[in-house]
C-alpha cells in the first residue's frame, strides 16, 4: 500500500490510512488575469514588469537574470523549474510533469526581479493525465524562445547550493539538496533544502526532506553536485522505506527528453542515460 502526494504544492499531510494519491497544485496567481496574460503575449521577449510585492510573494528566493536552473514558474502552475538543457541547436528548462498541462502550452517565468515573460512552450511531457504523475514519470521539458535566449539569457547554475555538475548514476545512499520557490511565508534569500536519499530506482529515488507549495520540479543534486534528478512528489510508500520525498531521477529524465543537460560551468553533460539500481516494486 502506498500514500503519494504531487508537491506542485508540498506540504506536511495527515496520511490517510487507505492508499490515494492527490495532486496538490498551486495554481497560477489570480492577478495573472486574461489581461495580463494578453500583454505578455503581446510583449514577447521583453516581458512585462509586475510589482516587486507580487513576486516577492510568489517567487520568493534568489533571482538574477535571464531563464534559470531553479528558476520560478507562474504559469500554468506555480512551481520551480529544475534544469537547463540543450540538444545542441535550442535551450529547453525542465519542471515536473504535473506542472504542465500539455505539449504546446505556454510557460511562463520569471526573468529578472521584477519581470515575467513568456518563456516558451512545453515540447515533451511524460505520459499521464494533466496534473498527474509518480515520482519515476513526471517531468515537463519547455522549448525555450530563442527570443527570450537572447533577451535575458540562460543561466544553468544553481542558485546557493551550486550544481549541476554532471549527472548521479549510482544507487546511493547519497546526502542530496535541493533549492526551490516553496514558501510558508516569503523569505527573501530562497529556500535551500537537503536530505539523506536511500532510495534509489532505475527511473525514480526517495530521500528524507521538507518541501513547501511551489517546490515541485525543484533540481535535486548530490554534494557533489552531480544532478539527482527533479522534486516532484511528497510520499509515503513502503517501497521508499525511510523517505518522505521522491522524484525522477536525471538519468531516467535524459533517456525521456533526448537531451543533454547543461552543467553550471556550460559545458554538457548527455550520459548516464541509465541505472542499474532495480524496479521500484509498487509503481
Amino acid at each position: 500500500m502506498f500514500t503519494l502526494v504531487v508537491v506542485c504544492a508540498i506540504a506536511v499531510l495527515a496520511v490517510p490510512a487507505a492508499a490515494n494519491s492527490q495532486t496538490l497544485p498551486k495554481p497560477s496567481p489570480s492577478w495573472l488575469t486574461s489581461a495580463l496574460k494578453q500583454d505578455l503575449r503581446d510583449a514577447g521577449a521583453a516581458g512585462v514588469e509586475v510589482a516587486e510585492e507580487r513576486l516577492n510573494t510568489e517567487c520568493p528566493g534568489y533571482q538574477s537574470p535571464g531563464v534559470g536552473a531553479a528558476g520560478c514558474i507562474v504559469a500554468p502552475y506555480g512551481c520551480t523549474a529544475n534544469f537547463i538543457f540543450t540538444d545542441g541547436a535550442s535551450y529547453y528548462v525542465g519542471t515536473a510533469g504535473h506542472c504542465s498541462n500539455q505539449t504546446g502550452e505556454t510557460v511562463t517565468m520569471q526573468v529578472d526581479p521584477t519581470t515575467l515573460a513568456d518563456v516558451g512552450t512545453v515540447a515533451k511531457r511524460t505520459p499521464h493525465a494533466a496534473g498527474d504523475g509518480i515520482p519515476g514519470s513526471d517531468f515537463t521539458l519547455v522549448q525555450l524562445d530563442p527570443a527570450v535566449v537572447a533577451k535575458w539569457g540562460v543561466d544553468p547554475a544553481i542558485p546557493v547550493i551550486g550544481g549541476p555538475n554532471g549527472v548521479y548514476g549510482g544507487c546511493g545512499p547519497e546526502t542530496v539538496r535541493h533549492y526551490g520557490h516553496g514558501y510558508g511565508v516569503a523569505v527573501a534569500q530562497g529556500k535551500p533544502e537537503g536530505g539523506v536519499a536511500t532510495n534509489w530506482f532505475d527511473n525514480a529515488y526517495g530521500w528524507t526532506g521538507f518541501g513547501l507549495p511551489g517546490d515541485s520540479g525543484s533540481p535535486v543534486v548530490t554534494t557533489s553536485g552531480q544532478a539527482a534528478g527533479n522534486f516532484t512528489h511528497l510520499i509515503v510508500h513502503t517501497g521508499f522505506l525511510g523517505s518522505d520525498l521522491a522524484g525522477m531521477r536525471a538519468t531516467s529524465i535524459l533517456a525521456f527528453a533526448g537531451v543533454s543537460l547543461v552543467n553550471a560551468d556550460g559545458s554538457t553533460t548527455s550520459g548516464p542515460t541509465s541505472a542499474n539500481c532495480g524496479t521500484d516494486p509498487e509503481w
